[in-house]
């Protein structure tokens, strides 16, 4: 930066009013200060002192806000996806329209909310009766999967029917109101026969075909028995495919989805069933959804349930979702008198056991680190090898799917702030003559000169 932009800049930032957010100030004026070569502490908003050094760790980990022209809309690091109208495959469109949301679009901001930084949640706001059997069980395959990168509840506000059901159900979480409806976990077909309609418009239709099977189901004549009974068994091999898959996400027993028999639930209803897991008001849902993080410390999706494990306490002490229950102790010896067996091997023994799960464990853990899957997913990593359930290959398989973080070194950091608020400025930067150094308090005054 030249000496002339630079007491511009100065000038400019200090006494005189600034309309910044206090975490981008705190950013901005450390990043300033690696400049002014007399600045030796920073004072916060809330008091406390930064050193130079504290200043420089500021500046090189600024990660810059995402775009606001998300997909979605973004509440207390939610991502709130709507899916509402006759749910259609390869729509072609991000959003619902025409009252219709395809399984390609909510593939797509899933897909983007999974890799935002801010987002730590994502809920689905479910108003559908459902829709084409393409692409649903692939769509809810996928969710399945990325459950277990970040949390995906379901909102049933105030319907998720049939291929609606289908994916809420491979949802972490499924919230319903008091008059939401679900369930509905069946297929239907409709044929339709026009027959003696052409016969009263005097039209004759002759269907020329290769192949016995060419022409099943045309509407110009009655279904006949034997193409409704292939359909039909067809019909029920969907149907068993759908409580299948729906049972196993939600981890219920599959023969109470098939009891069901297709049939709807309202509110608690849905919950007694098994189809919704809580009736809540719509309107709180986000805020219900926020407090459950809130108040958990690392939220780990298991799949059909949801572990919180504290990162404070060691594994061993931590709950299983598959761990046996405890057993009661052993009655005392009815004869008071007898004297009580020595417990010194016993307990040699169990020392031992102890110290082999200990090792175990330790290899578990290192061995999740150590996975090449885990560079760029550190975060994530320390996360599955706190939860004791996740071997090492079930890790790899989850951070193979997560999205990789970015490197948020000072160059980076900066030159996306500057990004973030237009073209950079400085005849310097583009030249390539000057430091880093320059180049990156250059990105910082081109972000800060476009702060209104």
């Amino acid at each position: 930066m030249t000496n002339t932009s630079h007491l511009n800049l100065i000038t400019a930032a200090f006494n005189r009013p600034l309309a910044l957010e206090a975490g981008y100030a705190r950013t901005f004026f450390s990043a300033l200060s690696q400049r002014l070569n007399n600045v030796q502490q920073l004072v916060d908003v809330d008091g406390s002192v930064l050193t130079a050094s504290d200043m420089k760790k500021e500046a090189a980990s600024f990660s810059p806000r995402r775009s606001t022209e998300r997909s979605y809309q973004v509440v207390n690091g939610i991502a709130i996806v709507p899916i509402s109208g006759t749910l259609v495959h390869k729509y072609g469109y991000i959003r619902p329209i025409s009252g219709m949301t395809g399984y390609d679009g909510v593939d797509y901001r899933i897909r983007e909310a999974l890799s935002d930084p801010e987002v730590k949640a994502i809920m689905l706001d479910m108003d559908t009766p459902g829709g084409m059997v393409a692409g649903c069980f692939d769509l809810a395959d996928k969710i399945a999967e990325w459950r277990k990168v970040k949390p995906i509840w379901s909102l049933g506000y105030d319907m998720h029917c049939s291929a609606g059901q289908m994916i809420a159900s491979a949802c972490s979480r499924r919230l319903i109101t008091q008059t939401g409806v679900a369930g509905s976990v069946g297929v239907i077909m409709a044929h339709t026969n026009i027959e003696k309609m052409l016969d009263q418009q005097g039209v004759e239709i002759t269907l020329i075909t290769a192949g016995s099977h060419k022409a099943d189901g045309h509407p110009y004549a009655a279904l006949p028995k034997e193409v409704k009974e292939k359909w039909q068994k067809e019909l029920e091999s969907n149907r068993q495919m759908f409580a299948n898959k729906a049972a196993t996400y939600m981890g219920v027993d599959v023969k109470q989805i098939l009891a069901t028999e297709a049939e709807t639930y309202e509110g608690q209803a849905a919950v007694d069933v098994g189809f919704a897991n809580e009736v809540v008001n719509g309107l709180d849902a986000i805020q219900i959804m926020s407090d459950h993080f809130k108040h958990s410390k690392t939220t780990v999706d298991m799949g059909a349930a949801m572990s919180v494990v504290d990162p404070n306490v060691p594994s061993a002490a931590q709950p299983s979702a598959t761990a046996p229950a405890p057993q009661p102790a052993a009655s005392a010896p009815a004869n008071d008198a007898a004297p009580a067996p020595t417990q010194a091997p016993a307990q040699s023994a169990s020392q031992e056991d102890s110290d082999k799960a200990a090792k175990a464990e330790r290899a578990r853990c290192m061995g999740i680190l150590a996975l090449p899957e885990a560079e760029g997913r550190r975060e994530l990593a320390m996360h599955l090898a706190s939860n004791t359930s996740f071997s090492v290959e079930e890790a790899k398989g989850v951070l193979a799917v997560a999205p990789q973080a970015t490197n948020d070194n000072n160059t980076a950091a900066l030159a996306a702030l500057g990004a973030e608020h237009g073209e950079l400025l400085g005849q310097d930067v583009s030249t390539g003559e000057a430091s880093e150094e320059q180049k990156n308090i250059s990105r910082l005054a081109a972000a800060y000169q476009r702060i209104d």
